[in-house]
């Protein structure tokens, strides 16, 4: 038997304990031995904790909270008032090899966290961040201070002034983890939030550090107090000067795209266990040294990736919520009352409405919005992890008792349980995105510099779009600005990006090293053209990491601010190398999905399926053919066509498909668009006339054969109910090309031909509308759709070739 005694002087008597037992068929009980036990420990939480989240984040509850309420859950207070299982699961025997467990992946989680943390963001930050960070950390503090000196009780004022910056502070690993459930994490607030977060963790971690210090002084010698913070000094030397470079060297000797070496990653994961154990020697948080080490390497891949894919979902999925429920589990209800206010309670509360004022005036005094300012404010509110280990480590170390150790818990519970819902209620950034103006290449003058955003997810999307850019009559009379945005997935990073891609730095870097990157290979073909039509031509690009969920934001954005009036998107599948069609990741759909929701300006996906190998002839865009059925998205596409006929390089073709008899819709808007269109020389223009969407595929087949190579141009008419293409959308598969465009798309035409889907801007004023109103247009009279009108034949057919043979 052992005695261990705790700090303050009670004694329990523990049974010694073995790892593990011989099994119930020889009469051991799993339960008396320390590994079945752990992992019986760790399957109830982890079974407990998903099953609370699955209800409570349907109330818009961040999974941390969820956890937290899942380890009251298995409390002394509801299941665990059965007293045999609670000496089972959570006696002090049994709890402590959980905090043993927990506290080392809250060590690894930081050093994650502070791997996946961009310091770049310090640097960017404007003066509303710095506004927030400043006022929302210095005015909870001087309001508590000010408060205390004015009771006449100024003898602890060292003490409460660490407990009132601890308490005031916003973690950045608490908010990027809410943004990051939220979907905010691209947002323009949630950007600004989180570079004031960041700089209010280097004002907390600043306190901690000399108020460590100073204390070490007071209770021995100043000398030691000096020594003390030498000591944090030299450490934090050490990491920047010897561990970085080593581990910047590992870096570079890694291949674009691959992950670190397994010793690569061996190592730094050794070092950061290792600095964990040599801040808490020196008298600081062991999670300290892991966390200042990940802040200090070079976030992305393949650091960040590496240490994301083999730790992220065992840590953060596994054992950190432990960490959590095991809170939960320590919180007294049964001292927890809410009357009963006391100085900690009068704290808290000043704290909290000290800093949600102080987040909230600078937002105002910038002229922000009051709603987006109240939104900034409930983010610098919340609360998480951060507060949930300071309460844990405070009780540990008897600064507050049980009852006020509940009541820190139950503030995070308080506040990180309101302000979640809240944001999410208030901040819907897609409505920005909804802009008064006509952004469209149709109402756009001819003589106008066309502005043209231009997304790439990898180096196959280049050679289509510049292909189709190079036929977008870049001219003196009518210049081409392309904003080029090649968007990469988030990983190993805990912060979004979108930042201008420094070309002047990067060119000389590309002849002269060997580690370019994915972007500089991109850019470079970009820059490429800039040089082949100086003067007329224009290239900005911009790099937007992200997660896929929020990629469409950085698109909108950009599109938005730099006023453009077309969007490129690629089309998620593409051709492989040997020929074949590849489909790009799913989420790659989901985006271009987005943006065609929320897109403030026009948008045309690119589909390239032709060709592959060495055989690959790419996208050709010398010969354009546009089918032109009538709606916004047609006229649209014809717009583009009609810039396009100006370069003298480009032949256009429009093929109009009309019914038989009647027209019902927008007929004389379209006359109007074809008219003009007509008017132009270097155009062919064809009627074709139809009596149902059999037809309409006839015309489509009869014109796309095998010896047609070039570009078909088309609008996605979603939403457009129309005899012309009425049962085609049968057998769509992909939603965002419409019916023609999926249609050409499919294996028949595919690679065959390239095909660009148009959708004309849909979010004008002050409404929203994901889709158009429904256009009914009847030719009446027509009976069944059957295989024999199919042909073109069917069909009665007026051409004409330009306005001298008319």
């Amino acid at each position: 038997m052992s005695t261990p005694a705790n700090e303050d002087g009670a004694v329990f008597c523990i049974r010694t304990v073995r790892s593990t037992s011989a099994g119930i068929w020889l009469g051991d009980n799993p339960f008396n031995f320390s590994l079945p036990l752990l992992l019986f420990q760790i399957t109830i939480i982890f079974i407990t904790t998903r099953l609370t989240h699955s209800i409570l984040s349907h109330l818009g509850q961040p999974l941390v909270i969820s956890q937290l309420i899942g380890g009251i859950i298995l409390g002394p207070y509801v299941i665990g008032r059965n007293k045999g299982f609670h000496d089972v699961m959570f006696s002090t025997k049994a709890r402590e090899q959980l905090d043993t467990i927990a506290f080392l992946c809250l060590m690894i989680f930081l050093f994650l966290v502070g791997v996946k943390t961009d310091l770049s963001m310090i640097r960017k930050t404007g003066k509303k961040a710095v506004g927030v960070a400043i006022l929302s950390t210095l005015l909870p503090i001087t309001i508590v201070v000010l408060m205390q000196i004015a009771r006449g009780h100024t003898n602890a004022l060292l003490f409460l002034f660490y407990l009132v910056s601890k308490c005031s502070t916003t973690s950045y690993t608490v908010l990027s983890c809410v943004l990051e459930e939220l979907n905010l994490l691209s947002s323009k607030l949630g950007r600004i939030a989180l570079s004031a977060a960041l700089i209010g963790d280097f004002f907390n971690y600043f306190n901690s550090s000399i108020f460590i210090a100073v204390s070490v002084g007071m209770r021995t010698t100043a000398l030691a107090g000096v020594k003390s913070l030498l000591a944090l000094i030299f450490f934090v030397l050490f990491i920047t000067l010897v561990l970085r470079p080593v581990v910047i060297w590992m870096i570079k000797k890694t291949p674009e795209g691959r992950m670190l070496d397994e010793w690569c990653f061996l190592f730094i994961l050794f070092f950061a266990l290792a600095l964990g154990l040599a801040t808490d020697l020196i008298g600081h948080r062991a999670t300290m040294g892991p966390f200042y080490f990940g802040l200090l390497l070079p976030g992305g891949p393949p650091l960040g990736m590496t240490m994301v894919e083999k730790l992220d979902r065992l840590v953060c999925g596994v054992f950190l919520p432990v960490l959590i429920a095991v809170a939960g589990l320590r919180m007294d209800l049964g001292q927890l009352d809410l009357l009963d206010w006391g100085i900690l309670e009068i704290i808290l509360f000043l704290c909290a409405a000290g800093k949600f004022i102080g987040a909230l005036l600078p937002c105002l005094y910038c002229r922000m919005s009051l709603r987006d300012a109240v939104t900034i404010a409930l983010m610098m509110s919340t609360k998480g992890i951060f507060e949930i280990e300071i309460a844990n480590s405070w009780l540990d170390t008897q600064v507050v008792d049980a009852q006020q150790h509940s009541m820190l818990l139950f503030v995070v519970i308080l506040f990180g349980g309101a302000t979640a819902p809240l944001v999410k209620l208030l901040y819907r950034p897609e409505d920005r995105f909804v802009v008064n103006k006509r952004r469209t290449i149709l109402h756009l003058n001819p003589n106008v510099e066309l502005r043209v955003l231009s997304c790439v997810h990898s180096q196959d999307h280049v050679r289509p779009i510049i292909s189709l850019l190079e036929a977008s009559t870049p001219s003196p009379d009518s210049p081409l600005c392309i904003y080029v945005l090649h968007l990469s997935p988030l990983a190993g990073r805990s912060a979004a990006v979108l930042h201008p891609y420094n070309k002047h730095k990067n060119s000389s870097s590309m002849s002269s090293s060997t580690f370019t990157t994915e972007s500089d290979h991109i850019f470079k073909a970009f820059l490429y053209l800039e040089q082949q039509f100086a003067g007329t031509v224009s290239v900005l690009p911009y790099i937007g990491i992200s997660p896929y969920t929020t990629m469409h934001d950085y698109v909108c954005s950009l599109a938005l601010d730099k006023k453009a009036s077309l969007i490129i998107l690629p089309f998620h599948r593409g051709v492989a190398i040997d020929g074949t069609i590849k489909a790009v990741e799913s989420t790659t759909q989901e985006v271009n999905m987005h943006v065609l929701r929320y897109a403030p300006c026009s948008v045309g996906i690119l589909v390239n399926q032709v060709g592959g190998g060495s055989t690959s002839k790419g996208l050709v865009a010398n010969r354009i053919v546009v089918f032109f059925l009538g709606g916004a998205d047609d006229r649209e596409a014809l717009a583009y066509a009609m810039r396009m006929a100006i370069n003298p390089l480009v032949e256009v073709m429009v093929v109009r498909i009309r019914l038989q008899r009647g027209w019902e819709g927008e007929e004389r808007m379209d006359d109007e668009v074809v008219e003009g269109f007509r008017r132009e020389r270097r155009v062919v223009y064809r009627e074709e006339v139809v009596r149902d969407s059999t037809g309409t595929a006839g015309v489509i087949k009869g014109m796309v054969s095998e010896e047609f190579e070039g570009l078909v141009v088309v609008g996605r008419r979603e939403g457009v109910v129309s005899a012309l293409t009425e049962g085609l959308d049968m057998w769509s598969e992909y939603p965002e090309l419409g019916v023609l465009g999926d249609m050409l798309a499919s294996p028949e035409f595919g690679d065959k031909v390239a095909t660009l889907v148009v959708q004309q801007q849909r979010r004008v004023g002050g409404g929203v509308a994901p889709a158009p109103a429904l256009v009914v247009e009847r030719g009446g009279g027509y009976g069944n759709i059957n295989a024999n009108n199919s042909s073109p034949k069917n069909s009665r057919r007026m051409v004409h070739k330009g306005v001298d043979d008319e």
